[in-house]
């Protein structure tokens, strides 16, 4: 997520309801609607192939399961605290597998040359942050080991949210640039203060109420990034450099535009947003589930449904708001799909709840994230991943409420 902020007046820009405004829509949504087709008939396709095949690889166990590293993080096995080590940097994607997490690693430094060098082919390179990225990669480490190292006795009650570091400490080196003593800074207030923040939330508040796992996360991430930017107002060296301007990235075939697209939203939920990052998390996932189907997707033997779901999600969003990337360079997109991957990776797998919930991901979040921006006054103070993560939580938990009372018990 490059550090750039909304304009005051893209409100205006972006939803022109004239006539002419109304037709010129149509025209731009048919631009990509061979890439759409061509990326939903995919994923549908890859959906049946894996639920065809999976019941034939459930007796494979090549790899440990999600359960196993769960329980080897509990009795303090050191080997599955580097699977774990691992896996957080695929868990903001709710895969969590170390062969995921291998290939987007790869592939996020491929993806960081070709956005350096202005690859035609980098797609969204990683989000404009090619120059840093090192930098990027090595704390959101740093800040995983730190995090284990500072929490590792709450593994006793079991799944903690070390991943969430992932998420504040990350953005906070894009936000305040990379230099040593502001990324020293990220790194040290990021992680003692996200995961005790995210834990307390997640035992206290939303794993009682039966909620997605995540929310406590997106909150904790709502509250830390304020907070930790008014703490760093207070040091003199947490300056923040002026906003980077950036291409509009429909300006390029329309085809290769969307579906890079739905990959680089997909990609930013670890905040890369890389085309091709996700790419290799993908790859390196199924390799994970040919190896153990209950290794990636927290061990729930849903993840063909999940890659389904994001990429659905993601191509029906960017299809209903592509004027509004045509005409400003960016949208929203990528919110409703961590909104129906926490949806889908927590609530039984029927379709009275998936396809509601893509609907809801793909239509709500990108006119809703800038209405929070609007009523906020956002002017670029602090990074706005809390302000989004303010629109996820609050859609995700209302509509977490509707399936377990209104939608299940019709279920049966």
């Amino acid at each position: 997520m490059e550090n750039t902020f909304l304009d005051e007046d893209m409100d205006k820009q972006v939803y022109e309801s004239d006539a002419g405004g109304a037709a010129a829509q149509a025209v731009s949504r048919r631009e990509i609607m061979p890439a759409f087709i061509g990326t939903v008939v995919f994923a549908i396709a890859l959906y049946a192939l894996m639920t065809t095949v999976q019941p034939m690889l459930m007796g494979n166990d090549f790899i440990y399961d999600f359960g196993a590293m769960m329980a080897g993080c509990m009795e303090g096995d050191p080997l599955y605290y580097v699977a774990w080590f691992f896996a957080d940097l695929t868990e903001g994607s709710f895969i969590a597998a170390l062969p995921a997490s291998i290939g987007m690693i790869v592939m996020g430094f491929v993806a960081a040359a070709l956005e350096r060098r202005g690859s035609p082919w980098a797609g969204t390179g990683v989000a404009g942050n090619g120059k840093i990225f090192t930098v990027m990669f090595v704390t959101t480490c740093l800040s995983l080991i730190l995090g284990q190292v500072l929490y590792d006795g709450l593994f006793a009650s079991g799944w903690i949210p070390t991943f969430a570091t992932v998420l504040t400490v990350q953005v906070f080196v894009i936000f305040y640039g990379p230099e040593l003593k502001k990324v020293a800074t990220s790194l040290v207030v990021g992680t003692i203060v996200t995961c005790p923040v995210c834990y307390a939330l997640l035992y206290g508040i939303v794993s009682p109420l039966g909620l997605p796992l995540f929310i406590a996360v997106s909150v904790g991430v709502a509250i830390v990034v304020p907070v930790c930017s008014l703490l760093f107002r207070l040091m003199p060296w947490m300056t923040i450099p002026a906003p980077a301007e950036g291409a509009n990235p429909t300006d390029q075939p329309k085809g290769r535009f969307f579906v890079g697209q739905v990959l680089g939203d997909i990609g930013q939920l670890t905040i890369w947003g890389s085309t091709w990052a996700t790419v290799g998390m993908y790859v390196g996932g199924i390799i994970s589930w040919v190896m153990n189907p209950l290794s990636p997707a927290y061990g729930s033997g849903n993840f063909p449904l999940l890659i389904m779901v994001q990429l659905v999600t993601g191509a029906l969003a960017i299809l209903i708001w592509y004027p509004k990337w045509k005409k400003t360079g960016m949208a929203f997109t990528f919110a409703g799909i961590v909104f129906a991957s926490a949806i889908v990776s927590t609530y039984p797998p029927s379709w009275a709840i998936v396809i509601p919930t893509i609907l809801i991901g793909a239509v709500v979040f990108a006119p809703l994230v800038e209405w929070v921006f609007k009523v906020f006054r956002f002017k670029g103070a602090y990074h706005p991943i809390c302000l989004i993560q303010l629109a996820i939580f609050t859609v995700c938990t209302a509509w977490s409420f509707i399936v377990m009372y209104g939608v299940m018990p019709l279920l049966g």
